[in-house]
């Protein structure tokens, strides 16, 4: 497998991971209870409010999501068509930073709704 295959895949594989993220918001908000993908279930034992751990999740999971569809789409046009180097190196930044900033909002929200 090529570099350039490598790459394509990996695009793809964040792609479907940011449509299974909008789903699992979407999920936690009709449902009220947490995705596996965002929280481990041990966790959950003696939580005090998932339903407004859901709905404190619900923003920051479809925004997260979002980005990672837009990223694997922008990653897989780049990385087939275009060739640019910048433009793979803005989009993991952009990508990194809003993964610590969904890693805070959970952190923030399982502290606050969960513990």
């Amino acid at each position: 497998m090529s570099s350039d295959s490598f790459m394509i895949l990996f695009d793809v594989i964040i792609l479907c991971y940011g449509v299974y993220l909008v789903y699992s918001g979407y999920q936690m908000k009709n449902t009220h209870q947490p995705s596996n993908l965002i929280i481990n279930q041990a966790d959950l034992v003696g939580a005090r409010d998932t339903k407004s751990f859901c709905e404190a999740m619900f923003k920051p999971t479809v925004v997260f999501g979002m980005m990672a569809i837009l990223y694997g789409i922008v990653g897989f046009i780049n990385d087939k068509y275009l060739d640019e180097p910048m433009v793979n190196f803005v989009s993991i930044a952009l990508f990194l930073i809003l993964c610590f900033w969904f890693l805070k909002e959970t952190k923030k929200n399982k502290a606050k709704y969960l513990k």
